[in-house]
């Protein structure tokens, strides 16, 4: 795989941005590079511990600010993705094992189309009771498997109201 020096520097520029689009790959990529620097970051605290435990607990203070950051870019670079393929940023609250009460909230809000279309469906399964119940059950065995499968999916190839196509190549 060869690295390309223009892309990476575009995908540092944007590492805590929370708007614009972000194709498969770049976030891909941007994923694994933040992954292995956190498990990196988090190997030398290890190492730190078993050394001396003081040492360990010096190394700790710098690496949960910088463990921070990364789960900050990493939640930014899903919402750029999500963006790719059309949907809001409520989607990684709406994604989690937990999202049901997102979405919920949402849709009593009016916040999001998305979650008023989901709540909709919800209600016409049959009986609301059965539909909730329903819900709530599958909804944590089935957020995992669908971030996965959106996350997989191809992004929009025309622009969309979160940005520019960014798979034209100029």
């Amino acid at each position: 795989m060869e690295i390309n020096k223009e892309n990476s520097s575009k995908l540092l520029k944007k590492w805590l941005s929370f708007s614009g689009r972000a194709t498969r790959k770049d976030f891909w990529m941007t994923t694994l590079w933040l992954s292995l620097i956190g498990i990196a970051l988090l190997g030398i605290v290890i190492v730190g511990f078993v050394i001396y435990e003081l040492l360990g607990m010096l190394l700790m203070l710098p690496a949960i600010p910088i463990f921070a950051l990364i789960w900050l870019a990493l939640f930014a670079n899903t919402v750029r993705r999500l963006h790719d393929l059309g949907l809001s940023g409520f989607w990684v609250c709406y994604l989690t094992p937990f999202g049901l009460p997102f979405m919920y909230c949402a849709y009593l809000m009016d916040a999001d189309d998305s979650a008023k279309a989901m709540v909709e469906r919800i209600k016409n399964v049959g009986s609301p009771w059965l539909s909730w119940i329903l819900a709530i059950l599958f909804w944590a065995s089935a957020s995992t498997f669908g971030q996965l499968l959106i996350l997989l999916s191809p992004g929009q190839k025309q622009d969309n109201i979160y940005g520019a196509n960014p798979y034209v190549t100029e």
